[in-house]
C-alpha cells in the first residue's frame, strides 16, 4: 500500500500524485471500473482520451453524486457523449447512482490476469485533470489481492443494486451554469468598482484577435498529440481547456499592441464577464497570446463561454460552425488608462 498526495507546498512528501499513479496504470490496464462522487465536464473528456491514447478495452464509469444534486447542462452532455461513445464501440458504460448519494472514490484496474491494483481515497474524476485547483487529496494505491477483491465485489454491487445507464434516465433539471473560472488560481473575481473603473479608462487602441478553429492548435490544442513520457509508455491528453492564440502580424505590428520580452509583455486584464487575471505575448512577431500561470485560464475563459452558451461540447472541436452559432469569432482586446491594464470582450453577440 502507497500513499498517494498532492504534494502541495509547504507539505511536499516522496509519495506519487494521484495523476501520476492513474496514468503510470494505464498502460498495464484493460479493463477500468471507477465509481465517484463528483466529474467535471473536461475530467470526462480527458478521460476518453486517455482510455483511448493507452488502448484500455473497457471502461465503466459510476458517478454518485450528479443524479440527486444534478448536473450542469454542459456536464450532462459531456456525460452522455462519453456514454455514447462507450457503448457504441462496446467498451463499456457510464451509469449513475439512483437511490442515494454514493460519495466514494474507488478506482479498480485490470488486465488479462484479473485485477492488479486500485485505488481508494479522496479524489474525484478531476484529479486526473493535473494541475486542477489547489485542493489537497489523499489516498492509497492497493496492490493486495483481498482487498482488491473486496473492492471489485463492492463496485459489481454498486452497479447492480443501485444504478441505471445515463441514457435510461430522463435528466430535465440541471444547475446554473457554475463558472469555471470559480476558485481558479491566479483568478480573481472583479469588484463592481473595478469593472465600472476599467470601463470608464477604455482607449481607442483595441484589437480584434481571431478565435482561430485550426485543428489541433489555438482552441484545439486538446487534439493535438498527447504527452507521451518514454520510460514509462503513459501517454497524457493535453487539457481540455489548455489554449493559446496565435495572432498574425498585422495584428502583433500596429501601435500600442503589448510587445515580448518589453515590460508590456505581461499585463493585468478585466473582461466583460467580471474576472481578473493576466495574460502574456512571447514568441517571434508577439505572436503568442496565453493566459499567465496557467494556460487554461484563458482556455477556460473563451471555451467556458461557447459552452454555456450551448454552441459547443465539451470534448468536441471548435469549428467556424460553432463560432458563427456563438455569434462571434474575435475577442477584443482593449488598452485601458490604468497602467498596464487591458480589457478583454468575448460577449456573444
Amino acid at each position: 500500500m502507497d500513499f498517494l498526495l498532492s504534494n502541495y507546498p509547504p507539505v511536499r512528501t516522496n509519495s506519487q500524485t494521484f495523476a501520476d499513479a492513474f496514468y503510470n496504470l494505464l498502460p498495464q490496464t484493460e479493463k477500468l471500473d471507477i465509481a465517484v462522487g463528483y466529474i467535471t465536464s473536461d475530467s470526462l473528456s480527458e478521460l476518453q482520451k486517455a482510455v483511448e491514447l493507452n488502448h484500455v478495452q473497457q471502461l465503466n464509469l459510476i458517478i454518485g453524486m450528479h443524479y440527486i444534486e444534478h448536473f450542469t447542462q454542459v456536464e450532462y452532455k459531456t456525460a452522455m457523449k462519453l456514454n455514447e461513445f462507450l457503448r457504441d464501440n462496446h467498451a463499456g458504460e457510464v451509469r449513475l447512482v439512483t437511490p442515494f448519494r454514493y460519495h466514494g472514490k474507488l478506482y479498480s484496474f485490470q488486465n488479462a490476469n484479473g485485477n492488479f491494483a486500485g485505488i481508494i481515497g479522496s479524489n474525484n474524476l478531476s484529479s486526473i485533470v493535473d494541475g486542477q485547483n489547489r485542493v489537497y487529496e489523499s489516498s492509497v494505491l492497493i496492490r493486495d489481492g483481498n482487498i482488491l477483491r473486496q473492492m471489485n465485489r463492492f463496485i459489481a454491487d454498486l452497479t447492480e443494486k443501485a444504478t441505471e445507464n445515463i441514457a435510461d434516465l430522463q435528466i430535465d433539471t440541471f444547475k446554473s451554469n457554475n463558472s469555471l473560472l470559480d476558485g481558479q488560481d491566479y483568478v480573481e473575481k472583479a469588484t463592481p468598482e473595478e469593472i465600472a473603473k476599467c470601463m470608464n479608462a477604455k482607449t481607442d487602441i483595441t484589437f480584434d484577435i481571431p478565435v482561430k478553429d485550426t485543428p489541433q492548435s489555438n482552441l484545439n490544442v486538446f487534439f493535438g498529440k498527447g504527452r507521451e513520457t518514454m520510460s514509462t509508455g503513459v501517454v497524457k491528453p493535453r487539457h481540455w481547456y489548455e489554449a493559446e492564440i496565435i495572432v498574425s502580424k498585422n495584428i502583433t505590428s500596429q501601435r500600442g499592441y503589448p510587445q515580448a520580452q518589453t515590460e508590456t509583455a505581461s499585463f493585468d486584464v478585466i473582461t466583460d464577464d467580471g474576472w481578473k487575471f493576466k495574460c502574456k505575448v512571447s514568441g517571434d512577431y508577439s505572436k503568442n497570446f496565453r493566459s499567465e500561470g496557467d494556460l487554461r485560464i484563458l482556455g477556460k475563459w473563451l471555451k467556458g463561454r461557447l459552452e454555456n452558451a450551448g454552441v459547443l461540447i465539451t470534448g468536441e472541436p471548435v469549428t467556424n460552425e460553432v463560432l458563427n452559432n456563438y455569434g462571434r469569432n474575435t475577442f477584443s482586446l482593449t488598452k485601458t488608462s490604468i497602467g498596464n491594464l487591458w480589457y478583454l470582450d468575448f460577449g456573444g453577440k
